[in-house]
């Protein structure tokens, strides 16, 4: 049975919370978005693109700094940063997402505490990865055995949504996963 994420009492979508677990306090599944829940996507995976996008504008400064001969520490966001469009994005669509208040219901419709809730879509970060891969010199392709064209015909084609939940203890518990490998 499918655990289900909320906003504010609308359905978003659904998760099986399947992956294998690999951290304490750490789940993550496939996500299938209801028809409401496809149209909150651009805000819920919106973060990540808006980072990256405020990150990229800043390099581009500090860039054109280091170039003029300018030597500055790279701490904060500069002015000519804090004054353009991606930051703004990138300072509201958070507080966007903590408007939607998400909740992840288990499958009796209790609400699980989390200390965190994020999605990801795999298109983006395959499209990302092959830009990336294209810029370094390859031709945006991945190896063979790699790639999602690759994939063998009785798996499953990736799903385009990705949840990932922090359950209420999840950073205490990683804090003395910490201390524990330190100690050693």
């Amino acid at each position: 049975m499918p655990y289900t994420l909320w906003s504010r009492g609308r359905l978003i979508g659904q998760s099986e919370l399947a992956y294998a677990r690999a951290l304490p306090g750490l789940r993550a599944g496939d996500f299938e978005p209801s028809p409401l829940g496809e149209t909150l996507m651009p805000i819920i995976i919106g973060v990540g693109p808006a980072l990256k996008a405020l990150h990229d504008a800043a390099d581009v400064v500090w860039e054109a700094r280091e170039r003029s001969g300018r030597r500055s520490r790279r701490r904060g966001w500069p002015e000519e940063v804090r004054q353009s469009t991606e930051y703004a994005d990138a300072m509201s669509i958070s507080d966007e997402l903590e408007s939607l208040a998400l909740e992840l219901h288990d499958p009796t419709d209790m609400v699980i505490a989390t200390e965190d809730i994020w999605l990801q879509d795999t298109h983006r970060l395959l499209a990302l990865a092959r830009e990336e891969m294209a810029e370094e010199g390859g031709d945006g392709e991945f190896e063979e055995g790699e790639g999602e064209d690759d994939w063998e015909p009785w798996i499953p084609e990736p799903a385009r949504y990705q949840i990932f939940v922090a359950l209420a203890g999840h950073d205490k518990a990683m804090r003395g996963l910490h201390r524990r490998k330190r100690s050693k």
